[in-house]
């Protein structure tokens, strides 16, 4: 766990993921002033011990946490939750609605990290329910100094927080991003459930809330000035890693498939191409996200397709 202080009220909580030594694997954002104390996105059930040491290392105690705000309820993002509102008994939950009943009874949540994330599911810790009274949905919270945007795509339940004219805590609406010395590694965030067109949409409303002079915070992880660009980069490499997979879909049961697309993402998406620049041991863990952000994508379009013949078919009938 290392601690970054970023300015006096806001905090960048990097906590580390000991079973597969991975260090930076999430950015818990933190916020305490006179008025207003928040976190986003508290992890997983076995980093909660390591982030309430964080937390009382920057002196926030049991009283003093007003919200807990999850952008969506993936066991790495809110695996914890249940955990971590034990030692703060008066902090509200802010999740989005579809998302609720996942952290009342996280069975169904469970089994299916479980299903899809074998071992490292039992890495992350089970998942402990959550009294529904200590969850909310809300639009605007903390004198609405905070407002919500809800940015679906990524998942079913995601939604994005807008602080104080100045911060932008993104979750993963706008990707994954790597800090690099003089750069910045940026893919696609898009995991098997994951839907295109409903992203499109929610990016074009993070796109019409000017967000020049905003930052951006991602939870996989780190800053960066100017969210209205870092988002429209993002929109701009999605829309070339959709373009790739899809002219190269009838590759798909081919072997060489998935390096094929990779291979020509590198030629193309200048910001992937700088997977070249990160340390070996987040390139051996970006690997395994890549193959997992393609697969989504393939789903995305595997899906369409099937779409498209139908309504092939029925104009078909209707002529």
């Amino acid at each position: 766990m290392k601690i970054n202080r970023i300015n006096e009220d806001l905090y960048d909580i990097r906590l580390n993921f000991k079973q597969t030594n991975s260090r930076n694997f999430l950015s818990t954002w933190v916020y305490k002033d006179s008025e207003l104390c928040f976190l986003v996105d508290c992890g997983p059930t076995s980093t909660i011990e390591s982030l309430k040491k964080g937390l009382t290392k920057i002196g926030i105690s049991e009283n003093d946490l007003n919200f807990i705000l999850l952008t969506h309820i993936h066991i790495d993002h809110a695996g914890g939750v249940g955990n971590l509102i034990e030692y703060f008994p008066h902090a509200k939950i802010i999740c989005n609605n579809r998302g609720i009943k996942h952290l009342i009874n996280p069975e169904k949540l469970w089994d299916g990290s479980k299903k899809v994330l074998g071992k490292v599911a039992d890495w992350y810790g089970k998942i402990k329910p959550v009294s529904e009274d200590k969850i909310y949905n809300q639009k605007k919270i903390g004198n609405s100094r905070i407002r919500i945007v809800e940015t679906l795509g990524h998942a079913p339940h995601h939604q994005s927080y807008l602080f104080d004219n100045e911060f932008l805590f993104v979750g993963e609406a706008a990707g994954t991003h790597k800090p690099l010395s003089e750069n910045f590694f940026i893919r696609p965030s898009t995991p098997p459930i994951f839907d295109y067109d409903i992203w499109k949409n929610s990016i074009q409303k993070l796109l019409a809330e000017e967000l020049t002079n905003y930052k951006i915070c991602y939870p996989h992880y780190g800053m960066r000035d100017n969210a209205d660009l870092m988002i429209r980069l993002a929109e701009k490499q999605l829309s070339i890693w959709i373009e790739v997979i899809d002219q190269l879909f009838n590759e798909r049961n081919q072997p060489e498939f998935q390096e094929q697309v990779i291979s020509e993402l590198f030629r193309r998406d200048k910001n992937f191409l700088r997977y070249n620049h990160l340390t070996e041991e987040i390139r051996e863990r970006e690997y395994k996200f890549i193959h997992t952000s393609l697969y989504g994508i393939l789903s995305y379009l595997s899906k369409k397709r099937k779409i498209n013949t139908m309504e092939g078919d029925l104009s078909g009938l209707n002529s």
